[in-house]
């Protein structure tokens, strides 16, 4: 019989967070990550299945199941798990049949709940074009992957192919299981010789008190509002302010990504009438070798206060984020002990998700993933919108859920920015059913005009900004 163990440390916000969403069906949260690939040329579907099934017995993550759930789950790791690869055929149905078919097996993967003790964790499709062009789409519950997994899992695909091929020797097994990969993530979380009760300290000192609020105003929910209802709006900084953001990094000794950090940060302290904004972002929460190699979930969230003062300059504002930043990294803990540290209540009142330990979120996007070869194929990054079938219900609405659970959802559903890699642009995501669309343009022409202002002059003052849209969230942001 499988032993059953408790969660390994990066997994606890995410239950946390799911189990907030709804407490007796976290699955129903749908919080996966994607990925998409296209496969060009000539592919040995058998093969294929068969590698597809050595990474599922490669790697512990994806032959995992809950035992229990509730805010003290456990899991097991299943000795053997079939993988759950499907094939569809498409082939002889017009490019645009084929599109809108692709595009609703997304929507399937990404809507339809997970059972969490039921393995597999995680969806996959391969769908023929034709005898030359098959696309794989892959869906994983958030629990068993981050982003980092789904381009590994890729890469050892393609391994694996080739070796069913007799074209390369077989992966070694990776010498380390699911309770190992705990083990060497808190020890990578015990590193740069800050322990345990230091790091506890720093949160404390940082964010307490804690005072839950919503920031941005947001429209209440009707029982059928659809609760999984994110769109994404991009936005591109003009060609001439991006040219001069490398720069204006450089001179301020940071990186492009904090300069854009601060910039939002200015932007939503003159909006929400509020000198202290903390923002949350992510860490990759891999530094060892090994951890690279594992799929599984290993990201960190950390938490960036900064004083924002109306008539300090820009450059200022860059400085505080830049140093937030840095101790925020160097003091990454697992959710638990960061709960504990700042709220007294967090053991009595859970589930008590981090939400309430940000006011907004702020996120790089992902490395682009690389393109690859296997024997006979180019498999390259694809980007798939998701889109129901006409007709198709919303997977959950606002009448789902329990009612005291809402105000979670509005906050998951909040506007969060994620840039892209080149720091050329990137997308604000929230939830349509509450915050509109009007909403989400002002957000972006504020947040340029901020960047256009932090990188010309970051001796300009916040309060001598003129936003072009400067709505104001008072009325809501009162905590």
């Amino acid at each position: 019989m499988p032993t059953t163990l408790p969660l390994a440390p990066s997994q606890q916000m995410m239950w946390e967070f799911m189990t907030a969403l709804d407490p007796a069906h976290p699955g129903a949260a749908r919080l996966v990550v994607v990925e998409f690939r296209r496969l060009s040329g000539r592919l040995d579907v058998d093969a294929f299945g068969q590698a597809v099934q050595d990474v599922v017995d490669r790697h512990d993550a994806l032959r995992m199941r809950f035992v229990r759930i509730g805010v003290q789950p456990e899991i097991e790791i299943l000795p053997r798990v079939r993988s759950p690869l499907v094939q569809v055929d498409l082939t002889g149905q017009s490019p645009a049949a084929q599109q809108a078919r692709i595009e609703q097996i997304a929507y399937e993967h990404r809507t339809v709940a997970y059972d969490p003790t039921e393995a597999p964790l995680w969806r996959a499709a391969l769908i023929r074009l034709s005898a030359t062009e098959h696309v794989l789409a892959l869906c994983f519950f958030h629990m068993v992957s981050d982003g980092w997994s789904c381009r590994l899992f890729v890469e050892d695909l393609c391994h694996a192919y080739a070796a069913r091929l007799g074209a390369v020797r077989p992966q070694p097994p990776l010498g380390v299981d699911f309770a190992g990969l705990a083990a060497i993530q808190e020890t990578e979380l015990a590193g740069g010789g800050v322990d345990a009760a230091t790091r506890a300290a720093h949160w404390r000192d940082r964010l307490r008190p804690v005072s839950p609020y919503q920031l941005f105003p947001a429209t209440p929910p009707a029982p059928d509002a659809d609760l999984s209802a994110e769109v994404a709006t991009r936005f591109a900084i003009p060609p001439e302010v991006a040219a001069r953001l490398r720069p204006a990094a450089r001179r301020a000794r940071t990186s492009p990504y904090v300069l854009l950090l601060a910039a939002y940060l200015v932007m939503l302290s003159r909006r929400a009438g509020r000198e202290r904004i903390v923002l949350g972002t992510t860490t990759l929460g891999r530094e060892s070798p090994l951890s690279q190699r594992l799929i599984g979930q290993f990201t960190n969230n950390v938490y960036v206060p900064v004083e924002i003062a109306p008539d300090a300059p820009l450059g200022a504002v860059v400085r505080a984020a830049h140093a937030s930043l840095t101790e925020a990294i160097a003091h990454v803990a697992p959710l638990h002990r960061v709960a504990e540290a700042v709220h007294p209540d967090f053991v009595r009142q859970r589930p008590w998700t981090d939400s309430h330990l940000f006011d907004a979120w702020f996120q790089s996007a992902a490395s682009a993933s690389p393109v690859l070869h296997c024997p006979g194929l180019r498999v390259e990054p694809l980007d798939i919108t998701a889109r129901p079938a006409p007709g198709t219900p919303a997977p959950v609405v606002a009448a789902d859920v329990p009612a005291d659970c809402l105000p979670v959802w509005l906050k998951r559903g909040s506007p969060i920015v994620v840039v892209d890699d080149d720091r050329a642009g990137g997308v604000f995501i929230r939830n349509r059913s509450f915050f509109d669309d009007d909403l989400v343009h002002g957000l972006i022409d504020d947040y340029l005009a901020v960047v256009a202002a932090l990188v010309d002059d970051p001796d300009r003052c916040p309060a001598q900004l003129r936003l072009p849209d400067g709505a104001c969230f008072f009325d809501h942001a009162a905590g």
